[in-house]
This record gives structure tokens, C-alpha cells and sequence, in this order.
């Protein structure tokens, strides 16, 4: 527990080192490859195991709220997606580059977006809210995503809407199991604790993510650079980006929160339910670098949940 507790109050640094370590591991990569789906679920359950999703998600949560949120989430998905293909088709990118772009836009934020937002100070009422509903509107939201921008993903959509459903279903459940077996006050009272855990998950999570990684680096270094010039673009642009227009109509807090979101997501869904697609495989393994830099950079000195 002590380990724990050492790791969940200094989680910005060993997510950078975990980042890594699990970049200087590709031997382990590919046998640990069949656990990501797995992974990706356990992660999500960690995260609601923290969190007391009912009442927090109740509390002082009214109509026009909820129209807000699902206002955000559109616009962060099915809108986004809208403006990426215009701009597609204005600049004229490459149509290996599109869907990289749609998976972005038909991500969720991060499973861990809650805990992240409570660490850097962020408004962590609203993370919640808006990270909760987009998870369970994922299956709806993803497929017509891509339907919109065209793309043949050699799997039907509804085959995508199942996968996804059952891999957040899986993180809901296993969260749900976690606070019945270890108890809400237990919970509370070592949250520390359950950071570390988190953390560690976390790092652990990264390792089947480089699987043929190294390969695609060595073997084409420009499109290397290319798809991690793109996803910190993504990213810290998009972070800042809508961190500034959210500013005129929000408080400080809740501006930095929707723009974390908005900048960091839970791509690596769509790694283990698509078939494997080695540009999309290092989209999403460099994309890493920027979400788990993101607490280091962007934390602030007070922490608000309830601003």
C-alpha cells in the first residue's frame, strides 16, 4: 500500500518514465498484445472505482445542463468530424491521414480524465459528467464518425458499435465490482493509493501499445515524424485551442477541463477493437507521448472539484 501511495502522489513523473520504459521493452510487446482489450477495460474500472459516479453525476445536475454536455460532446465528435473532413478537402492531406484524424474525433476522452483532472486542478464535476456520458455514447457516436468521413475499415459498424460497447461495458462492471468488494469510505481514505494503482495499470497498458512500433519507426522515420507532429498538434492544439474559446463562457477551471478532453482521448479504444493497421498502431503509441506529458505541463497549483 505504501508503494501505492508513494507512486499516486508522484503519478505525473512515473508516467513519463513508464512511457519509457514500455517504449524500451518491444520484446514484450507482441506476447503482451492479446491483454490489450483487457487493459483497456481495467483502466476504465480503476477510474469509476474512484469516482461515486451516481450521486456526483446527480448533484446539482439539471435539464439545461444536461443539454450543455451532450452539446460539448457532439462537438467535440460528430462536429469535429465535420470540420476535419472540410479541411481534408480544403488542404488536400493525405487519405492515409483521415483516419487517424476520425479515430481522434470518435474517441472518448481518457478513461482516467477524472482522476487527471482532480491531479492538475481542473474542474473535476464536469470531466466527470461529460466523460461518463461520451463513454456510453461511444457506441453510438464512433461508428457514425466514420460512416460520415467514408472509410472501410474492414469491420462492419455494428460489429465496431458491439466491440466497443462490450469493452466499456467490461470497465463499467469491473469499477462497479471494485467499490462492492473494497467499499466506498476504503476507497476514499486510500486514494493515493489507488492513483499508484492507476499508474501503474497505466504503464503497464503501454507496453502491448508499442508492439511493432520500433519496426515502423526504423522503417519509415518521415512518416514517424509526420503522425507525431499530428498527434501533439491534436493534442496541445486542440487542448489550448478549445481552453481559449471555452474561457468566455466558463470559469477558468471548467475551460481547462473541457479542453483536456477535448486534447486528450481514449484512442487506443479503436487499436483493440480495429483490425491492425501498423500506421494506426504508431499513431496510437506516439500519441501517448503527449497525454501522459500532459499532467506535467499543464498542472495547476489548487485543485477545484466542484468550480
Amino acid at each position: 500500500m505504501k508503494i501505492l501511495t508513494f507512486v499516486g502522489q508522484r503519478s505525473s513523473g512515473f508516467l513519463l518514465l513508464g512511457l519509457v520504459i514500455a517504449a524500451s521493452l518491444p520484446w514484450l510487446s507482441s506476447a503482451a498484445w492479446p491483454a490489450l482489450p483487457y487493459l483497456v477495460a481495467l483502466i476504465l474500472g480503476i477510474a469509476i472505482a474512484q469516482i461515486n459516479v451516481f450521486s456526483r453525476t446527480s448533484s446539482r445536475f439539471d435539464f439545461r445542463k444536461l443539454v450543455v454536455i451532450f452539446g460539448i460532446i457532439l462537438a467535440n465528435s460528430i462536429g469535429f468530424t465535420f470540420l476535419l473532413l472540410m479541411v481534408w478537402q480544403a488542404v488536400g492531406l493525405p487519405e492515409h491521414a483521415i483516419i487517424l484524424l476520425i479515430i481522434f474525433a470518435a474517441a472518448p476522452p481518457l478513461s482516467s480524465a477524472v482522476s487527471l483532472s482532480l491531479i492538475m486542478g481542473f474542474n473535476a464535476q464536469i470531466t466527470l459528467q461529460i466523460t461518463i456520458l461520451s463513454m456510453l455514447l461511444t457506441p453510438i457516436i464512433g461508428p457514425i464518425c466514420f460512416a460520415l468521413a467514408g472509410i472501410d475499415l474492414d469491420i462492419s459498424l455494428i460489429e465496431l458499435s458491439v466491440r466497443s460497447a462490450a469493452m466499456i461495458g467490461g470497465g463499467f462492471l469491473i469499477g462497479f465490482m471494485i467499490q462492492k468488494i473494497v467499499g466506498r469510505k476504503r476507497i476514499d481514505l486510500h486514494k493515493d493509493a489507488f492513483s499508484g494503482a492507476a499508474v501503474i495499470v497505466l504503464i503497464i497498458f503501454l507496453i502491448p501499445l508499442f508492439d511493432g512500433v520500433l519496426e515502423q519507426v526504423i522503417k519509415a522515420p518521415l512518416v514517424t515524424v509526420f503522425v507525431l507532429l499530428l498527434a501533439l498538434v491534436l493534442n496541445f492544439g486542440g487542448n489550448i485551442a478549445a481552453r481559449q474559446i471555452c474561457r468566455y463562457v466558463s470559469s477558468e477551471t471548467t475551460a481547462s477541463a473541457i479542453g483536456f478532453m477535448f486534447g486528450n482521448r481514449n484512442i487506443s479504444i479503436y487499436l483493440a477493437i480495429l483490425p491492425f493497421d501498423p500506421l494506426i498502431s504508431l499513431f496510437i503509441a506516439v500519441a501517448q507521448i503527449p497525454i501522459y506529458a500532459t499532467p506535467a505541463l499543464f498542472k495547476k497549483r489548487s485543485i477545484s472539484i466542484n468550480t
